[in-house]
């Protein structure tokens, strides 16, 4: 991660969105790592039920990888999930014209219906029993980083859900996420994981950090690797439609298992506002997807804990060889 800053929000702030920000720009530096990407969500919680679903174009290469998977509890591989369809290399044709009807081979399309408030999200695998109709209206405008080049947005999630021959309502507010414009390297990183966590409260409270944990918190990491002083990269929190960005923050996550995987968040984080917030998270679905072949990513259906209230939002915790060789060999 010490040869980019596509995670982190330079310059502190926010930028200013266009609806035209909903659909393929295509533009950027040169260089094989020029990186567009749509990420869509939704969850069942009383089920333990995560979607993740994404859409990663390479444009100067001209190729697109994506596709969705569903998963119930915790996983130790990828092809454990109740369903897992990524295709790696596609063709640019299935953007349509602009991206904004992207319709991939494993049944998955994405339908902007108006641009940056209705997205409508389907699947349908008949052989495994599982298709989705998704609408995802936008509860308020893009959260977008200072430099113009990414943006979450929280949406209201509603439709019907039938995984593996079950069906199930669904109603949440997931987190979306749109990046555009600069090079992603895929290269080694001598760091320990990243986590980046959204999380929901109904319409009224939202947050997302991404960070490194705070080594002055003795993760297990410490002794075993080196670790930034300050692994905070970026973060928000929207408060009745207010955002506002998080200036500091402090985590400590706690994983098991030969796999390394998260399975609970402490996060002490404060806002431009000087308000100050303490937010625990369980994890109670998960499972390990390889984003690129040099990188694991734990994607979790995380159950928040805040002020008194339940919310719910992902987990996605990135780690590299490094860690996991270091780590392995400190185990023993």
């Amino acid at each position: 991660m010490s040869d980019t800053d596509w995670n982190s929000n330079l310059g502190g702030g926010f930028g200013l969105h266009k609806p035209e920000d909903e659909y393929f720009h295509g533009t950027g530096p040169e260089g094989a790592t020029l990186t567009e990407t749509w990420y869509w969500n939704f969850h069942v919680p009383e089920a333990a039920i995560n979607c993740f679903a994404y859409c990663w174009v390479h444009p100067n290469l001209k190729v697109v990888s994506g596709g969705c998977f569903l998963y119930k509890g915790q996983k130790e591989h990828h092809l454990q999930a109740e369903m897992f369809d990524y295709r790696t290399y596609m063709a640019m044709d299935v953007l349509g014209k602009n991206g904004g009807d992207i319709r991939f081979p494993n049944g998955m399309r994405v339908e902007a219906l108006e641009a940056l408030e209705h997205v409508r999200f389907t699947f349908d695998d008949p052989d495994r029993r599982t298709r989705f109709d998704i609408d995802l209206k936008a509860v308020g405008v893009p959260i977008m980083r200072a430099n113009n080049k990414h943006f979450e947005q929280v949406m209201h999630a509603t439709g019907t859900l039938v995984l593996r021959g079950e069906q199930y309502d669904v109603d949440c507010y997931p987190v979306r996420d749109r990046s555009w414009g600069e090079l992603r390297p895929e290269g080694n990183a001598n760091t320990p994981p990243y986590t980046w966590v959204t999380g929901t409260f109904g319409e009224d409270f939202a947050f997302n950090v991404g960070s490194l944990d705070d080594p002055a918190r003795n993760p297990e990491w410490v002794g075993v690797m080196e670790g930034p002083p300050n692994g905070f990269k970026d973060g928000w929190v929207v408060i009745d439609g207010e955002q506002r960005r998080i200036v500091k923050s402090s985590k400590l996550t706690t994983r098991e298992g030969p796999i390394n995987r998260p399975m609970r968040h402490d996060y002490l984080f404060e806002d431009d506002h000087g308000d100050s917030y303490h937010v625990i998270g369980e994890i109670v679905a998960q499972v390990p997807w390889g984003g690129w072949a040099n990188m694991t990513c734990h994607c979790c259906l995380t159950k928040w804990s805040w002020n008194g209230r339940t919310g719910w939002g992902e987990t996605q915790e990135c780690e590299w060889n490094e860690y996991l060789y270091k780590m392995k060999a400190a185990k023993g």
